[in-house]
């Protein structure tokens, strides 16, 4: 279950969730009189509360499902017909101490529901990468996939951003006996340096990139040495596994894998080199 990003409750969003930062209780003078230079019956002021105000105030510790949850509570108002979008902005029965609004704002919010259609515009626009990583399969599902659907070797080919393989290695085989210091792992992206022994007495060095994960699961003590890869394109996204040296094993579930700093040479170059 979605829970709040901050309080021990689940995550039940409604509409007045959305224009909390227009509504509320004690607000502070600064931002009334910020607010009050807007005229939210006024098509170009409406627009610039949404994106600047609406979309903008949202806690950090709120992540994509949040969001998702969001559109889906704004999309189900807007595909009811009767739902009543101007009671939305009414102030809550029995409480006093509500201000409704910002005091230099009109005394009633004209289509109350042109307001929120544009509203889900706009946060399906500014939001496209979050609710697409909310659609993303769990890795529940992932591990259910039949072996034969999970991939092959070949798994550089299908990864995105191929040129920069192509443009160093122009031959249809992928490295699979690489190895990596190990992973480093940055909010919901996660990388790793890679290197190996590629066809023809070639060796290849690499940073493979996983973005937009959307579920991870990490065990092991050890996180380098060899690495074994599978790779499954999903639609859209990706499942990815790695096996890494003695015990780690990193599964995710990823809007992106993409590879970057391709460096190739051949292994006799390289040897007279060390001469």
């Amino acid at each position: 279950m979605l829970r709040h990003p901050l309080l021990n409750q689940p995550y039940q969003p409604d509409l007045r969730s959305w224009i909390g930062c227009f509504i509320g209780y004690d607000m502070p003078p600064a931002l009334d009189a910020e607010l009050s230079r807007y005229d939210p019956n006024d098509p170009d002021d409406r627009e610039h509360l949404i994106r600047h105000y609406c979309l903008a105030h949202f806690n950090d510790r709120e992540n994509f499902r949040h969001r998702q949850r969001l559109v889906e509570v704004l999309q189900g108002a807007l595909d009811d017909p009767d739902f009543d979008f101007e009671e939305v902005w009414e102030p809550v029965e029995d409480d006093y101490d509500y201000d409704q609004w910002p005091t230099g704002w009109p005394a009633q919010i004209d289509d109350s529901r042109d307001f929120f259609q544009r509203l889900l515009l706009a946060a399906r626009q500014l939001w496209h990468d979050d609710l697409i990583r909310a659609r993303l399969p769990s890795l529940a599902e992932c591990r259910a996939i039949p072996a034969r659907d999970r991939g092959s070797r070949d798994w550089l080919f299908s990864v995105d951003n191929p040129q920069a393989w192509k443009a160093v290695f122009d031959v249809a085989a992928t490295p699979y006996d690489l190895h990596t210091p190990g992973p480093q792992f940055q909010g919901e992206q996660l990388s790793l340096q890679l290197a190996g022994p590629m066809l023809r007495q070639s060796h290849c060095r690499l940073d493979l990139k996983i973005q937009g994960i959307s579920e991870l699961h990490v065990s092991g003590t050890r996180f380098d040495g060899r690495m074994r890869t599978q790779l499954t394109h999903l639609q859209p996204g990706y499942y990815l596994r790695l096996d890494i040296g003695f015990d780690c094993v990193i599964e995710c579930v990823a809007q992106s894998v993409s590879i970057a700093n391709v460096q190739g040479s051949r292994e006799e170059e390289r040897h007279e080199q060390q001469l």
